[in-house]
């Protein structure tokens, strides 16, 4: 081989590239591995550069999704707050502390959550008009939300639709026409 060539010619692929395949977890230990003690020969370079992008757009595409869940209960409350319940509480709750979780563990998502819920609007629209049975045209077309705003939202709490009652005796059993809320 000419002088020279030999520097054109990958080296052997490191150890750890097969390792990628077969067990995701002992791939990561092996690339800190490498990187802690500065040997950059033996990174698996695609592969980390594969893993590290999907990361990015996993995490992203999470955010999304929450967005997405949040803003579609925010929307139910604001056009049909009598029917608020225990559970949409719960979700706007849950959506709100996952999204806070995830914006500031990754900073540079934070930046971005305000573009990424007017990307994630029209979707939420699309399913609160489905739940609601309300027509996509009678939302907002854009989020009224910031997600900071979103984010500060306190849900009040569900309005009594009358008290649960259980049947003492055999006697009491309910009717089968008898309406779920009245259980």
């Amino acid at each position: 081989m000419p002088k020279g060539m030999a520097d054109l010619v990958d080296p052997e692929p490191p150890p750890s590239r097969g390792l990628y395949e077969k067990d995701e977890h002992e791939w990561i230990a092996a690339q800190v591995s490498a990187l802690a003690e500065g040997d950059l020969n033996r990174l698996d370079r695609p592969n980390l550069i594969e893993y590290l992008t999907e990361m990015t757009v996993r995490d992203r595409r999470e955010l999304q999704s929450r967005l997405i869940i949040l803003l579609v209960h925010l929307l139910k409350v604001r056009f049909q707050s009598e029917r608020l319940t225990r559970s949409w509480v719960t979700t706007i709750l849950e959506q709100q502390s996952e999204i806070r979780s995830i914006i500031e563990s990754i900073p540079s998502l934070g930046r971005q959550a305000d573009a990424i819920a007017a990307s994630a609007y029209p979707d939420a629209v699309r399913r609160a008009a489905r739940e609601t049975r309300l027509p996509a045209a009678s939302f907002p077309g854009v989020s009224p939300w910031t997600v900071t705003a979103a984010l500060a939202f306190d849900p009040p709490e569900p309005v009594a639709r009358g008290k649960r009652h259980r049947p003492s005796t055999e006697r009491e059993v309910p009717s089968r026409n008898m309406p779920l809320e009245t259980l």
